[in-house]
């Protein structure tokens, strides 16, 4: 996981964030399957994003969100084995997103989710469905917004992005 603030479009602390995630993880799995036999396929990007409100992300406000950035590991990973990563991954390239690297253990719990088709900027409408679902079953929304993004922006016209929205809740 990276923590950072500020617009994912605007952020360059969010970028580098997505690369040193990338970066670490695939050293990750390359160590492991070298040393150990053991492999796995890296996951999708992963991102949190919450404002001061919790469980309502302002929509207008991109500048003012606070993010996570997260790629699921194995469980069998260790912050040893994330520490060596860091550092191998850094003797290739700078990766100033490091420094803020972290392995931490996330639990959800129930939560509310649709795979959206479409453009990130896009997703505002479908959120706004999601939330009035949410409340139309007599729930509320809690915790951080959560994206689980199925596609490669660079690689895919954004009409065609799958991404997964979550939104943790609880009963209202």
């Amino acid at each position: 996981m990276i923590d950072g603030t500020g617009s994912p479009e605007a952020s360059p602390a969010f970028q580098e964030a997505i690369g040193a995630l990338y970066s670490v993880a695939y050293t990750l799995k390359f160590a492991s399957k070298k040393e150990q036999g053991l492999d796995w396929k890296v996951m999708p990007l992963e991102g949190l994003f919450w404002t001061d409100d919790e469980g309502r992300l302002a929509l207008d406000g991109k500048g003012n969100w606070n993010w996570t950035l997260l790629l699921l590991q194995p469980e069998f990973v260790t912050s040893e084995d994330v520490a060596r990563a860091i550092a191998a991954a850094g003797k290739k390239q700078p990766l100033p997103g490091s420094r803020k690297l972290r392995l931490e253990s996330f639990t959800e719990g129930p939560s509310v989710q649709t795979l959206y088709l479409g453009a990130y900027a896009d997703e505002g409408p479908t959120i706004e469905r999601m939330h009035a679902f949410i409340t139309e079953q007599g729930y509320e929304p809690r915790g951080k917004h959560h994206e689980i993004y199925l596609g490669d922006p660079r690689r895919t016209a954004p009409e065609r992005l799958r991404t997964v929205i979550r939104q943790p809740v609880r009963r209202a």
